[in-house]
């Protein structure tokens, strides 16, 4: 489990609060072709192959934990996808968004 305390959780967490933003900011990256293609593939391949796969961190008959996994590994591939984008697109795109 996480501990509060570490980056990546606040960042997480941030990512969660700001999901209107992050979603446009997402749907922007993988349109930009300054992106490169393979990191594009591999966000949608592994987010694909995570929502289609019949097994479960945590299956989703247990309340509340259920849904949480996976809200969570999606939003750990979504921030490993910023991440692996050059920061001076992100940063482009997320000013036309303030």
């Amino acid at each position: 489990m996480p501990s509060l305390q570490s980056p990546g959780f606040w960042q997480r967490m941030r990512l969660l609060l700001n999901l209107p933003r992050s979603t446009r900011l997402l749907y922007a990256l993988l349109r930009d072709n300054r992106v490169p293609l393979v990191n594009k593939a591999l966000f949608l391949g592994l987010s694909l192959m995570y929502l289609l796969w019949p097994l479960d961190l945590v299956p989703d008959l247990v309340p509340i934990l259920g849904e949480l996994d996976d809200i969570t590994v999606i939003l750990f591939l979504i921030d490993r996808f910023v991440a692996s984008v050059p920061s001076y697109v992100v940063y482009e795109h997320m000013d036309r968004f303030e």
